[in-house]
């Protein structure tokens, strides 16, 4: 019996063609893929200060879909990284910038079930328990405080943090999802039966 391309199979037998794609499918998206999707986005991640522990990740194309990640941000870093309006959050209120550095300040993101989403949870301790440094360096220490409590004030980090955590859940999530789609798509199926040489038997028809 001939055999056949996947590509051809699709073209001459797109029932059998369903079927075989279909049953490759479902292996397609194996461990190893989960894994380097992980890696990936915990580096990609990094630069804003999020050490990812453990992302979560459910995909049925149901209102239930949902991406959360467990961890922790460095503030510091996330100031640095992190945008509100047209200047950093470490531009915007450099005094605390300072202090969350000193301090050591960082936020937990943990997840409480897909309804919940990732929540942060961060209370700065920086604020009376850090001294006036760089350009603030000449302030006497109720003053530095005060200043650091403006700032805290002003900059609102808990819920700048939280939003943040928010977007980065639902970006997670279509990253996770046009990843899956590409590798378990029929062009990816044909490609990989190209790759390995994999073709199908089929009954040739008589004259």
């Amino acid at each position: 019996m001939p055999h056949v391309t996947a590509q051809e199979l699709q073209d001459t037998d797109p029932q059998r063609f369903q079927k075989e794609y279909l049953k490759w499918a479902e292996y397609a998206a194996d461990y190893d893929w989960w894994d380097y999707m992980e890696e990936r986005l915990k580096e990609k991640l990094e630069p804003a200060g999020v050490h990812v522990v453990k992302i979560e990740f459910d995909l049925s194309y149901s209102q239930g879909d949902y991406t959360t990640f467990t961890g922790s941000i460095w503030v510091n870093e996330w100031m640095d990284a992190t945008k509100d309006g047209d200047q950093t959050y470490a531009e915007k209120y450099p005094a605390l910038r300072l202090a969350v550095e000193d301090y050591g300040d960082h936020a937990s993101v943990t997840t409480y079930g897909r309804a919940c989403g990732s929540r942060v949870n961060y209370d700065s301790g920086c604020a009376g328990n850090t001294y006036a440094a760089g350009v603030f360096s000449g302030l006497d220490q109720d003053a530095w405080d005060a200043l650091i409590e403006e700032q805290l004030s002003y900059a609102g980090l808990e819920q700048a943090l939280q939003d943040y955590v928010d977007d980065v859940s639902q970006q997670l999530y279509c990253d996770l999802r046009d990843e899956y789609e590409h590798l378990t798509s029929e062009e990816s199926f044909i490609e990989s039966c190209e790759c390995n040489e994999v073709t199908f038997e089929i009954e040739e028809c008589e004259a």
